[in-house]
């Protein structure tokens, strides 16, 4: 979220107002005018539900537009941090098996030297 401009989140604020207006204010005006006998009700629900419709469809692009967009640039930065973490984390991980492999060559090498022991104790 730090990378987000000023601009795009001025632009976001301002349509989450008019999407306020458009789902909420204009909706509860035409009910009060449909109530009120001053409005007609065939007209009103049309308006309220252009109004409701125009509002959800405002919010969702100003959505993508002010918010998504400037997030998936971050998101190119982010694949390369993980690329790097991830990169660590098998370099780790192969040192690791090397040390395992070093010690089982230990082991071997001390259990061939008990064989060898037992072979001599054995006479074989």
């Amino acid at each position: 979220m730090r990378n987000l401009k000023l601009s795009n989140i001025v632009v976001f604020v301002l349509m989450l107002g008019l999407v306020a207006l458009l789902v909420f204010y204009i909706p509860l005006e035409v009910i009060k005018g449909v109530s009120a006998r001053t409005l007609d009700p065939l007209f009103g629900g049309v308006v309220a539900a252009l109004s409701i419709l125009s509002g959800a469809a405002l919010g969702f692009f100003s959505l993508v537009f002010t918010l998504v967009k400037p997030l998936e640039e971050v998101g190119d930065r982010g694949i390369e941090l993980k690329m790097r973490e991830t990169e660590k984390k098998i370099l780790a991980y192969r040192a690791r098996q090397r040390a395992m492999l070093e010690e089982l060559d230990a082991i071997k090498k001390e259990l061939e030297e008990i064989r060898d022991i037992l072979k001599e104790g054995m006479g074989v």
